[in-house]
Parts: structure tokens; sequence; C-alpha cells
């Protein structure tokens, strides 16, 4: 079905045709965070919050957790309206919103001018664009037109390039080309012209899109397992979990003894990077041998490329196209989510009297 050229109708918006430009997008990304006039110097930044809701998080996420090990400054994501109490005037403020509307980053962001705050923003307009922009705010330019958990690209490159120039991150152009290179051979491998016998993402949808997927990372692909179970969740509307090693072998594992008969529809997907520490690989390996008899399938997949943002990003491309074949196996369009916006407008009503605007 997959290599029926016939089934991509069913995604009218080009979605996974989107994926097949993510090298013209790291291109376009990076160059906008190079580009940006940054009104501070590094040495005033003394730790870092990267705000953000969704698909612009992620963003966030993924450098807490892949850059772990490398941080210059502590780097904490809010996903929410509150800013920490000890953000201040010498605190960096990532202020991520693709839409520039996101209520929750836009309270954030007036919260940190406020504070008097070191702040950039990325956004491909809205308020946060129209508004906080003229009133000192540095903005990244992100395109606009795209659904916002398809535009990680455009968030995440700029806040590296972003936070490297300013000495959170070490200098990120080694980096950044090898993170390129693998990016084009994933987009390479994973795409809708790879058959599914050669397509690792069309085999782990098919896997996945009459079960329960089950999605576990550790140290940087924990983050990476939070985007896949996101991108089922909004693409594939589907319900997906994810959880991190070794957290889980604390806790979680203990909930499989009482699996019943959801074992007969969960799949675990265990996202693996050949820098982990080795007790992280080991702890793969028993847990996958204790929890396998009682799932259905468990596939383990180990990320690809020179440099943690390289392997990030495999995975992340991985997991994109997965949650896309599984709408087109289960015959939804990957676009719309109507969920989220009723949510918003009867958010909107209950609190303005009227309905959101998007």
């Amino acid at each position: 079905m997959l290599d029926d050229a016939g089934t991509y109708e069913r995604d009218p918006q080009g979605l996974i045709a989107g994926l097949g430009r993510s090298v013209e997008d790291f291109d376009r990304a990076r160059a906008a965070g190079e580009a940006l006039e940054i009104p501070f110097p590094g040495d005033a930044v003394r730790d870092v919050v990267v705000c953000g809701m969704g698909g612009s998080a992620i963003a966030g996420d993924l450098i807490a957790a892949g850059y772990a090990d490398r941080l210059r400054r502590p780097v904490q994501v809010v996903r929410g309206y509150t800013l920490p109490g000890w953000v201040g005037q010498d605190t960096l403020c990532l202020l991520l919103s693709y839409s520039g509307e996101t209520e929750e980053t836009l309270t954030c962001t007036m919260d940190a001018m406020d504070r008097g705050a070191l702040a950039v923003g990325m956004s491909s307009g809205g308020k946060m664009t129209g508004w906080y922009a003229p009133r000192g705010l540095p903005v990244v330019p992100v395109p606009a037109g795209l659904q916002p958990r398809m535009a990680l690209l455009h968030l995440l490159i700029p806040s590296v390039v972003v936070l490297g120039r300013l000495g959170v991150l070490p200098p990120q152009e080694d980096e950044l080309a090898a993170a390129r290179g693998q990016l084009a051979a994933a987009v390479a491998a994973y795409g809708p012209g790879i058959p599914t016998s050669e397509n690792p993402a069309k085999q782990i949808a098919i896997m996945l899109h009459e079960g329960l997927p089950l999605i576990y990372g550790a140290e940087a692909t924990a983050a990476v397992a939070l985007r896949w179970k996101s991108q089922i969740n909004e693409n594939a509307k589907a319900p997906a979990w994810w959880g991190e090693l070794p957290e889980f072998d604390h806790n979680e594992i203990v909930g499989f003894e009482g699996m019943g008969r959801l074992s007969e529809i969960a799949h675990v997907v265990l996202l693996r990077d050949p820098r982990h520490h080795r007790q992280v690989e080991r702890r793969f390996d028993l847990t996958r041998e204790l929890i396998e008899e009682r799932v259905r399938g468990v596939v383990g997949v180990e990320a690809e490329g020179e440099g943690i943002l390289a392997r990030m990003l495999d995975l992340v491309v991985l997991g994109d196209h997965v949650s896309l074949y599984m709408a087109l196996l289960k015959g939804v369009d990957p676009a719309p989510v109507e969920m989220i916006q009723r949510l918003k407008d009867r958010l909107a009503v209950a609190a303005y009297g009227r309905t959101a605007g998007g």
C-alpha cells in the first residue's frame, strides 16, 4: 500500500513531500540564525530558558538533552504560562512560537520583557512579530504556511546557531555540517520512493498503525521519543506513549506485569544512540528481554551520524516519516488537528467570549 503512488493522495497538504525538502529548510534556518542581530554579548548570559509548547518546545528539549554534557550555561525548557522565579536580567529567554500567537509563550514573552531579561524570539508572525519585535525583541523569521509541528528545523537550527554564537554551546560549525549530511541521508532512506522492503520507516509504520505505540529513549534520545509520540498523536490521530531509561527501569517496567489485554496491541520502539552510557546500553538489552514476551512486538532503532545533532535528526526524520505513513495506513489526512482547534475555540470563549483566531 505504501508503495502505491495513489496512497499519497491522502496527504493533500503534502506533509510527506515537505520532509523531502528538509535540507533546504535546514540551510534556510541556519542562515536565519546566523543573520540575526543579537543586541547583547554572550558573557551577559548566566542561564537560559526555552519557552514553547508542542512542536516549538521540542526544539528546546532536543538541545537540553542532546547537549547536556556540553552546555556551558544551565538550560531549562518551560511549557506553560510562568517563568521560573530565578529568571532575571542575565537570563536568556528563547521564545519559540511558530504562529506567534501561542498564548502560553506570549505570556512568558511579556514576563521576560517586564523583567528585563535577555530575549530572542522565533516566529512566522502573529503578535510576537507584530507587537513585540517593534518593542525591541529580536525575532528570527520563520516561514509561514507550515503545520507548526512540521517547522521543527526552522526553530531548532536557529536555536543551536544562536546558542553557539552566545557561547552557551561550544562552536557548532562541524556539528551543523554533519547534521546537514545526515539529514540528507535520512530523507533519502525513509522517503516514499523507497520500497517497503528497503524502508525502515514504512516497516515500523506497518507494525505500529493498528497497535498502541510505546516509545522509549534515553539521554539524548529521550527527547526524540517525545517527538515520536507527539507526531503519532497529531499526524496519525492515534494514542501513543513515551518514556525514558533508566527511569523506566525504576517503576514503569513493573507495569508490564499487568499488561493484560494491552499485550495484544502494545508495540515498543527503543530509540538507541551509539554513545549512550554503557550501563544504559545494558539496560536497553535487559529491558527488552524482560518486556518482549509481554507485548506484541519490540523494535530497536539505533541513531546514525557523526555528532549528536546529526544522530538526533536521523531519528527525528525517521519518526516523522513513521507517523505520516501511519496516517496513510489509517486512511486519515495527517494535516488537520481539529481537537486542538476545538479546544482553543472553547478556551477563548471561556476567557474572552469569542473564538480563537488560530
